[in-house]
């Protein structure tokens, strides 16, 4: 019974040498060669000489809103010393007056807040839109050039080591630049 065994085992074995002996060279025959590069696209968008232009029109826009939820975050602040050094003198229901239009004033720069944080991101995504197309239809004719078969976003696809030969970022971004 063990010489049997012996036999069929040997006798898979050697199937199974004789197929990868067969059919491992005929995937390589036809196989193209496969060249893979990737761009860190947020670092183009932030050190490109055309991303930068656009981050500080971004900037400008921006200081006004910060300078105006300032200005009423500084009200409310007033408005909270003044009613906390009087509370003690005032009458209960002047001071429940107060303490509601506070509590109002509050609420409406908490709205506020939100409001333009999310003005902020949709100024963000309209101004950064034309730079992302702009990029990728550069990013799809410099990879048809020079031949590559796949490049990746570096931060978004999962990659997790990369080595420099095939970052293309620096070079992509001299192009971005360079475009009109």
């Amino acid at each position: 019974m063990h010489k049997r065994s012996l036999i069929t085992n040997l006798l898979l074995c050697l199937t199974l040498v004789c197929f990868m002996a067969v059919a491992a060279p005929l995937p390589a025959l036809s196989a193209e060669v496969i060249k893979i590069g990737v761009v860190n696209i947020q670092k183009v968008i932030n050190e490109s000489q055309k991303g930068k232009v656009e981050k500080e029109k971004l900037i400008k826009k921006f200081e006004q809103m910060r300078k105006d939820l300032d200005l009423r975050r500084a009200e409310i602040e007033k408005a909270k010393l003044e009613l906390e050094r009087q509370s003690s003198i005032l009458a209960p229901d002047v001071r429940y007056d107060k303490e509601k239009t506070l509590k109002r004033k509050i609420r409406d720069f908490e709205d506020h807040y939100r409001d333009v944080n999310e003005q902020m991101k949709r100024e963000e995504i309209k101004s950064t839109r034309p730079i992302l197309e702009k990029l990728s239809q550069l990013i799809t004719k410099y990879g048809q050039e020079k031949g590559y078969t796949l490049i990746l976003e570096k931060n978004r696809s999962g990659v997790i080591y990369a080595p420099g030969t095939i970052d293309l970022t620096n070079e992509l971004m001299k192009i971005y630049d360079a475009s009109k």
